[in-house]
């Protein structure tokens, strides 16, 4: 049951974005604040890789949220991006997010072929580097634009767990 429904919703994003070959996922929570500080840097990428080849989605795995807040959340941080409210926790489930933020990189057969760290600003809970060393989605974006093997497909995301 839990497959044929991220189907549909997957379905549904697609037939959404039929054009669209990679989708990117961001799961956030409105309340975490790793998320917020992350908002900058999913709009930075957002600015320059969404194409016709690249989609990215924000994912909200909640219960308890309701429109208005994540609408508000949106506004705040200036997100554009379309956003998927999971109050079932299909995707999240589907896709094995347990983390905000989290990043999961879908290719055009369904695969995840990057998932975890925006980049590495964070390296435990409340600390950060001063300088972004590491950028791990982008790298992932950048190696699928160039038909490259994505040399790190997975790298533990730091943040809020998800409940």
């Amino acid at each position: 049951m839990k497959k044929i429904i991220f189907t549909f919703l997957l379905a549904i994003v697609c037939f959404y974005a039929q054009a669209t070959k990679i989708k990117i996922y961001y799961f956030l929570a409105t309340t975490c604040p790793i998320s917020q500080k992350y908002t900058q840097e999913i709009n930075r990428l957002n600015k320059v890789y969404t194409s016709k080849d690249i989609e990215m989605f924000l994912v909200f795995p909640t219960v308890k949220k309701n429109k208005k807040e994540i609408e508000a959340f949106c506004a705040t941080y200036q997100m554009t991006m379309p956003y998927i409210m999971d109050r079932n926790f299909a995707l999240t489930k589907q896709l094995n997010a347990k983390i905000t933020p989290e990043v999961f990189v879908v290719n055009e057969n369904r695969e995840i072929v990057y998932h975890g760290a925006i980049n590495n600003w964070y390296y435990a809970l409340g600390k950060n580097r001063m300088h972004i060393t590491e950028h791990y989605l982008e790298d992932a974006i950048k190696a699928i634009l160039n038909k490259e093997k994505i040399l790190k497909d997975y790298v533990a995301a730091i943040g809020c767990f998800i409940k």
